[in-house]
């Protein structure tokens, strides 16, 4: 694994909209939550872009992060939320530049796009997680997000001990972490931004996104060898949204139930993870392992910075 520069207490952080235009006063709360932590904070222009739904052109937005990438007084990188967007950005990226970096990377949802297709090509390591527009500027934030990403800002390993389904009851699994928004992560399939699932434990959640629609991505990806390549899978939140096209519709467990039915392979559920406010960060790139009994324990086998 390509071990990352950790954030110094009182360094810099850059912050640039690659997906959708930001809220003004969401972005203005969430910037002061670093700066009252001793943090200094850079916003990109893009944080106050508007090109209808994305927050400037692709051109833009990429030029922007790779600034963030190669300044050297920036220590890390949020993005500032997610919508739509971010994956034009990725024939416009200079990997190298992003390898030679060693600089960590937050985001999630549409953000999925960028961490993927970042790590296909590289090999650098994200943490999918909370952002300033879309988490850090809520009064108060979330004390279990905001513990569980300090936590994990200090050490770079995460450490969970979860009373969740699973249908193992003892043993271990270790394989690479890729959590992402399942639908952003589907659009990529057949791309050269995709990776490699081969030895990986996919981390899935959703967000707005009717139930027939979810359970077509899950069979999507399950066509594809998703499942197959994987050594388990993990599912967190799938937020409903705000009206579903038909009457009739399945419960998440019926539709993984049925996704699931002839396989073996080790499945966690409901896992706090996703669109929601007591969100636990997960690292992309880095290995886990699960170990069943009681509960499930997820922890990382090592940090995901040069400490």
């Amino acid at each position: 694994m390509i071990k990352l520069r950790p954030l110094p207490e009182g360094g810099t952080i850059g912050i640039m909209a690659p997906s959708s235009p930001i809220e003004p006063k969401r972005l203005e709360d969430g910037v002061a939550y670093f700066e009252k932590r001793g943090y200094r904070v850079i916003v990109k222009p893009s944080c106050h872009a508007r090109d209808n739904y994305l927050a400037g052109s692709a051109e833009d937005r990429a030029s922007e992060l790779m600034q963030l990438v190669t300044d050297p007084d920036v220590d890390m990188i949020f993005f500032a939320r997610g919508g739509f967007g971010s994956s034009a950005m990725l024939p416009l990226l200079d990997f190298e530049a992003i390898t030679s970096a060693r600089k960590l990377m937050i985001g999630y949802s549409d953000i999925t796009a960028l961490e993927w297709g970042i790590y296909a090509r590289t090999g650098i390591p994200s943490l999918s997680t909370g952002m300033p527009a879309t988490d850090f500027y809520m009064d108060p934030v979330h004390p279990d997000f905001e513990k569980t990403f300090w936590d994990f800002m200090q050490t770079g390993k995460i450490d969970y001990d979860l009373p969740i389904p699973a249908n193992r009851s003892t043993g271990e699994i270790r394989g690479i972490a890729l959590p992402g928004t399942l639908s952003v992560a589907a659009k990529l399939s057949g791309s050269p931004y995709f990776p490699d699932l081969d030895n990986t434990i996919p981390i899935l959640e959703d967000v707005g996104e009717p139930r027939h629609k979810t359970e077509g991505y899950l069979w999507q990806a399950k066509l594809a060898g998703w499942f197959q390549a994987a050594n388990a899978v993990i599912f967190g939140s799938f937020s409903p949204p705000e009206e579903e096209t038909f009457d009739d519709v399945p419960s998440m467990e019926k539709v993984l139930d049925r996704l699931l039915k002839d396989t073996d392979l080790p499945v966690v559920r409901d896992v706090p993870y996703g669109h929601i406010d007591h969100k636990v960060p997960f690292p992309l790139g880095v290995e886990l392992t699960l170990s069943f009994g009681n509960t499930v324990k997820i922890t990382s086998t090592q940090s995901i910075f040069d400490l």
